[in-house]
């Protein structure tokens, strides 16, 4: 019995430790919205994000899209998110 409490313990210690470096969807959505908005706001825009919907791509990425408007006028972007280690590389392009 008491091995088996033993395994048990150390089992939700590993599930802990790991969850714990895992970065949820929404909170990765929210990064990608806020960091797309600065960036904006430093070349002298102003993005208003409607909606942002990620799809995973792979083992350590994701692709979506990006609706809104930049200075008044409707655009959407191409997301793409990459696994760089420790953080999370994002590219984004304006749809033409």
């Amino acid at each position: 019995m008491k091995k088996y409490l033993v395994s048990m313990v150390f089992a939700l210690s590993a599930l802990v430790m790991l969850s714990g470096c895992i970065v949820s969807e929404e909170k990765l959505t929210d990064k990608i919205q806020q960091s797309m908005v600065e960036y904006e706001q430093g070349q002298g825009n102003r993005l208003e994000v409607t909606d942002l919907k990620l799809d995973k791509s792979g083992d350590k990425g994701y692709k979506g899209v990006l609706t809104g408007k930049l200075n008044g006028e409707d655009v959407t972007y191409d997301v793409t998110v990459s696994d760089a280690g420790d953080d999370f590389d994002v590219d984004w392009e304006l749809r033409k």
